[in-house]
C-alpha cells in the first residue's frame, strides 16, 4: 500500500496536503506510458552500455561516464528560450567576498532587486553536472522568487562517492553562514539534490550551525534504499521514464559499498529534528513519489511545519519544463519563498 494513503488530506496546524489536480483521460495516459517506455528502453540501454564498460575496467568505465554526462547535457538543454526568466547569471556575490569552497555559479533577477538568498542544490543522478535545463530552472526561480540564487557544485559519483557530495554542500552552507551571517535563506534542491541537500543540512544542524528559514523540496530521491513502493510501481508500470535498474546503478555509484540506509547517503534514515518550515511537490506519475510523502510522514513525526502538494501524472522535476503544470509549481514554490523570506528578514 502507498504511504501517501497513510496521510491526512487535511491540514492539522503543521501539515497541510494539498491534491492540485486529477489524472487525465485514458488514451492521454496509454500515450504518455508510451513514451516513458522508449525512454525506459533508451535509459536501459545507456546502462547496459556503462556496465559493459566498468566490467573492462577503471578508464574504459570513467571514459563511458564522462560520455553520458555530455549526451545528458546535450539533450536537457532547453527547447525554448528563458522568456519569463528575466534572471542574469553571475560570476559572483561581487568584491570583497571570500571565495566559496566550491565552483559556484549566481543568478539574480534582471529587473528587480534581489532581496534574501536562495541556496540551490541540483539534481542529476549525483554523476551529472548541472544540466542546461535545469540551470535555466535556477534563474527561473530567481527571477520569480525575486531573490539572489547560490548554486555550488558538488564533486561527483563515480569518480567522487558519498560522502564527498555532502562534504561540498555542507562546507558550501557553512561558507555561506559565515559570510552571511543572519541573512535570510531558503534552501532548495531537487532530485537527487535533495538527497546531498538534507544529508547536508542534517551534519550542519548536529555541527550547531544556522539551518535556513525554509527548505523546498521538487521531486526528490531521499531513500538510496528503494524502498518505496512508488520505485517498483512506475517501473512496471511505465508511468515514469526512469526504472528501478536505473536507480540502483546510480545509487550504486554514489554509495560505494555504503549501506543504502546510513543517513548520509540516504537522508531519508536521518532526524528532522529542528527543521525549519518546508515545501514539497511530487508527482504520482514519478518513480520517486512515495519517497516525497515518506519524507513528508518522517517530518511530521519530527513536528515540522510542513506543505506538500501532490500533482496527479507530472513527470520528475517536471518544472524544468515550458508547461503549464510547471509554471504553476514554480509559481507556488516562489511564493513559499518569498513568504518565508520576508518572514527571516522581519525576525
Amino acid at each position: 500500500m502507498s504511504v501517501a494513503r497513510a496521510l491526512p488530506a487535511s491540514s492539522d496546524g503543521r501539515v497541510e496536503i494539498i491534491h492540485m489536480d486529477r489524472a487525465a483521460a485514458p488514451f492521454r495516459g496509454l500515450g504518455r506510458s508510451c513514451v516513458n517506455r522508449a525512454m525506459q528502453w533508451i535509459t536501459t540501454r545507456a546502462m547496459k552500455r556503462v556496465l559493459r564498460k566498468h566490467a573492462e575496467g577503471w578508464d574504459a568505465f570513467i571514459a563511458e561516464v564522462n560520455r553520458q554526462r555530455r549526451l545528458h547535457e546535450l539533450f536537457d538543454a532547453p527547447i525554448l528560450p528563458m522568456m519569463e526568466a528575466e534572471a542574469v547569471r553571475q560570476l559572483g556575490p561581487g568584491s570583497g567576498w571570500a571565495s566559496p569552497p566550491a565552483p559556484s555559479e549566481w543568478f539574480a533577477p534582471r529587473h528587480k532587486p534581489a532581496r534574501g538568498f536562495v541556496f540551490y542544490v541540483h539534481g542529476g543522478s549525483f554523476v551529472a553536472e548541472r544540466s542546461p535545463r535545469i540551470t535555466q530552472l535556477v534563474a527561473r526561480f530567481a527571477a520569480t522568487a525575486e531573490a539572489r540564487v547560490y548554486a555550488p557544485s558538488y564533486r561527483l559519483a563515480p569518480e567522487h562517492p558519498c560522502p564527498a557530495a555532502v562534504d561540498d554542500i555542507l562546507a558550501a552552507w557553512e561558507w555561506f553562514s559565515q559570510t552571511w551571517p543572519g541573512e535570510p535563506v531558503v534552501a532548495l534542491a531537487e532530485s537527487a539534490g535533495a538527497a546531498i541537500l538534507v544529508a547536508a543540512l542534517q551534519q550542519a544542524r548536529a555541527r550547531g550551525l544556522p539551518m535556513p528559514c525554509g527548505i523546498v523540496l521538487l521531486s526528490p530521491w531521499l531513500d538510496l534504499s528503494l524502498q518505496s513502493w512508488s520505485v517498483a510501481t512506475a517501473s512496471l508500470l511505465g508511468t515514469s521514464v526512469h526504472t528501478m535498474e536505473s536507480l540502483a546503478i546510480y545509487a550504486r555509484f554514489y554509495l560505494d559499498g555504503m549501506s543504502p540506509t546510513d543517513p548520509i547517503g540516504s537522508p531519508m534514515f536521518g532526524t528532522f529534528d529542528g527543521f525549519p518550515p518546508a515545501l514539497i511537490h511530487a508527482s504520482r506519475g514519478d518513480i520517486l513519489y512515495d519517497d516525497a510523502v515518506r519524507v513528508a510522514e518522517r517530518m511530521r513525526e519530527a513536528g515540522a511545519d510542513l506543505t506538500v502538494r501532490l500533482w496527479a501524472e507530472e513527470t520528475h522535476v517536471w518544472e524544468r519544463m515550458h508547461t503549464a503544470k510547471a509554471k504553476q509549481s514554480i509559481l507556488l514554490a516562489a511564493e513559499f519563498i518569498r513568504r518565508r523570506l520576508d518572514a527571516g528578514a522581519a525576525s
